[in-house]
């Protein structure tokens, strides 16, 4: 770029955690995912590479945080002007610009703060020299394989993406793809921070709840506060399942429009209850769901469940989703008037025995992130309180729709063989309730 000598780390340099991530960058990966507890200095990280990146390419690298206002919060009245005060102390010219956020060196390189917020806004880009988004977790849009990676295909630019986690989201999500390589830092892994007050900060956290501690000092992956089914236990219950045409195959739908529509294949066996399949798009037609079903090559499902909001009929063909699927010989079973904390009081007694197939790792993600607003941990009893509706509640709500038909399903055969055949059906074993409510129609 010039002859000057730059240390985009200015005043101090990289410390050791920071030169591995280099290094590999350096060293030819493209694509890092970082997860680093607090005050780690990954956002100091970020911004001095991008600036380095911007230095060697001469083309724009931003930096990308959930918000425009995070962004400048974060970055540009800190990491940005202390390497500014650098640039002018060496001498080295270059345009700030305050309402772009931006920083252009002498060869045309620009670094850029950007919020995710606006994410349309960064489709269709062709210049980026490099990528680094920031708090990954926090971002309201899958944007990774959709606009970034697309947009760092002319000039072959390597990405960061980071963040601390928050319970198994997106920077869970890069680092189990494979497609990143990963590395993982503590606070405890910044040896400029006074050791002092990192013992004071940890114990805060520690008080404050373990999860609290391991979420934001040791960076790892915790189960959200709030989780809606904090008793599934993925080490144990996300397992290698196949489809067993032996069983019973049950279907259960969320309808959305503008929302995600979600499907879920179950098969139960006795006390056990297996998802092996798991499909969600949105803005589809009814014949994309259809033919989706019939690709699977799975038997006829026994047993169709879903949302009673698929009764609402359209004012054009005067037709409703379920009048469409019952066309096609998908006749779904819904269930009215049961409240959303009753419906998941109901599914609380399905998750002891729920194991998912790692071939519906869309629906391990949805219960490992669906949750309560704030800070409410209570498991069952949640009657002023709904789970938050956000891209991973479609998934639950589908299989709650389940629950509560199959649950009303069992019912109904109780009732009916009490009567026919004066059977008590309090005593009738556990395993067998759950046979009979996966044959009953």
């Amino acid at each position: 770029m010039t002859n000057i000598s730059i240390n985009t780390f200015y005043p101090s340099k990289p410390h050791a955690g920071q030169q591995q991530v280099l290094a590999a960058l350096d060293g030819g990966t493209r694509f890092v995912q970082l997860r680093a507890g607090r005050k780690w200095r990954k956002t100091s990280l970020l911004i001095s590479w991008l600036f380095e990146m911007a230095g060697k390419t001469g083309l724009t690298c931003p930096y990308v945080a959930p918000n425009r206002v995070q962004a400048k919060n974060i970055s540009w009245d800190d990491h940005v002007q202390r390497i500014l005060n650098h640039f002018k102390d060496t001498g080295l010219p270059y345009k700030k610009n305050e309402v772009e956020l931006s920083v252009t060196l002498p060869n045309g390189g620009k670094v850029q703060l950007l919020g995710v917020e606006n994410a349309e806004a960064l489709r269709g880009i062709s210049n980026w020299g490099a990528f680094a988004g920031d708090e990954i977790d926090d971002w309201e849009l899958d944007i990774w394989p959709t606009i970034i990676r697309p947009n760092l295909m002319t000039n072959k630019a390597p990405a960061i993406m980071a963040g601390t986690p928050k319970g198994f989201g997106q920077l869970y999500q890069l680092e189990d793809s494979g497609l990143f390589k990963s590395f993982h830092f503590t606070s405890h892994d910044n040896p400029e921070l006074d050791i002092v007050e990192l013992a004071a900060m940890s114990g805060e956290y520690k008080k404050l709840g373990e999860d609290y501690y391991n979420q934001e000092i040791l960076a790892e992956y915790s189960k959200p506060t709030g989780m809606v089914y904090k008793e599934w236990n993925m080490e144990k219950q996300y397992q290698n399942l196949e489809y067993d045409p032996n069983l019973p195959l049950h279907l259960t739908f969320d309808w959305g429009i503008h929302d995600p529509t979600a499907i879920v294949w179950i098969q139960p066996m006795g006390s056990e209850t297996r998802v092996i399949d798991y499909y969600q798009a949105s803005d589809a037609s009814i014949e994309h769901f259809i033919s989706v079903i019939n690709s699977k090559p799975y038997k006829k499902p026994d047993f169709y469940t879903g949302d009673p909001a698929g009764k609402a009929r359209s004012l054009v063909t005067g037709t409703s989703v379920l009048d469409a699927l019952a066309v096609k010989g998908i006749h779904v079973r819904t269930k009215d008037g049961v409240k959303i904390p009753d419906q998941i009081r109901i599914t609380h007694t399905k998750i002891p025995g729920l194991y998912v197939s790692k071939k519906a790792e869309g629906f391990r993600d949805a219960i490992l992130n669906y949750r309560y607003p704030g800070k409410s941990t209570t498991l069952v009893n949640q009657e002023n309180e709904l789970p938050i509706h956000d891209k991973w509640s479609h998934a639950m709500r589908a299989f709650e729709y389940w629950s509560i038909n199959a649950s009303d399903a069992v019912s109904g055969w109780a009732q009916e063989n009490q009567a026919r055949y004066g059977i008590n059906y309090d005593n009738i074993n556990a395993g067998l309730r759950e046979k009979y409510s996966s044959m009953w129609q």
